[in-house]
């Protein structure tokens, strides 16, 4: 079996507290995009779990969140039969894009399906959140509202395709650093409702896009990381509403047709950045 994992851009993101025992409850829209890590499964004899990675830097043992999901889903369902599972990156690490806990939701999806076990949503849901805050998001991706510590999942309609650039600049953004920047209390906290209406309402577009798109994070790290600030400024002066996903260090773009895709393919290719033009993605299972 080969599941594609795709990535996920915060179309709004704001830090509602911090909790006693240190994550920070939150509000916040995800959207899948097409970029995708791809993994391979295979199931073997033996009672293990075979991780191979492609690339050469990534861990291929419990450090690596693919292996902690395979022998998590092993324990609760007692499965005694063994899985290779061979994964190729194209997701960067540190970019806001939840390349890791896609992952993580694809071997759920995947073994679920493989060994027959063909358990619920909300039970997978609640595994996955034992894996990491966005996991359980990315077992059906698409676009939802998320709340809590990011382990509340409420599906959104979305029936337009929107077109996005993706831009990272050559360095990572670690999570637990960018909220260890957080300063609260915050001014002006803003709520997804307006967002989320248009999502339902199938409103959306380019036009109000601009005074809709919001990340909190955005104030905390630009100081930290002008080079962040100095990408979402060039897609701005190119016709793009953009905004950075996650904590970053991704900044996207939201297109507005084939001349502005062009315009900005043609003035990103003077920068030393990656880049990815995608499309919306709607669901991974």
């Amino acid at each position: 079996m080969i599941i594609q994992a795709p990535a996920k851009i915060n179309l709004f993101l704001e830090i509602i507290n911090k909790r006693p025992d240190g994550y920070h409850n939150l509000e916040s829209v995800m959207h899948t995009v097409s970029l995708f890590d791809t993994l391979e499964f295979t199931e073997i004899k033996e009672n293990k779990i075979e991780l191979i990675c492609v690339n050469a830097d990534l861990p291929a043992n419990r450090n690596n969140l693919v292996y902690r999901a395979a022998e998590k889903f092993k324990e609760k369902y007692n499965i005694t039969a063994g899985i290779k599972i061979k994964l190729t990156k194209n997701i960067p690490m540190g970019a806001g894009l939840g390349g890791g806990s896609s992952d993580a939701a694809a071997v759920l999806n995947a073994l679920n399906t493989m060994w027959n076990v063909n358990d619920s949503l909300e039970n997978l849901e609640h595994l996955a959140s034992k894996l990491g805050a966005d996991v359980p998001f990315f077992l059906t991706g698409g676009t939802a509202k998320i709340s809590g510590i990011g382990d509340i999942v409420e599906k959104l309609r979305s029936d337009r395709e929107y077109k996005f650039v993706l831009v990272k600049p050559n360095f990572g953004v670690s999570t637990a650093y960018a909220y260890s920047k957080v300063k609260f209390p915050l001014t002006n906290v803003r709520k997804f409702d307006k967002i989320t209406e248009c999502f339902e309402q199938n409103l959306l577009n380019y036009e109000n896009a601009k005074d809709l798109f919001f990340n909190r994070f955005e104030e905390f790290v630009f100081g930290e990381y002008p080079e962040i600030k100095q990408i979402k400024n060039t897609l701005e002066s190119i016709g793009c509403i953009s905004l950075m996903s996650g904590s970053g260090a991704t900044v996207f773009g939201l297109l507005q047709g084939q001349e502005n895709l062009n315009n900005v393919a043609k003035v990103l290719a003077k920068h030393n950045w990656n880049v990815w033009f995608v499309n919306s993605f709607k669901n991974c299972n």
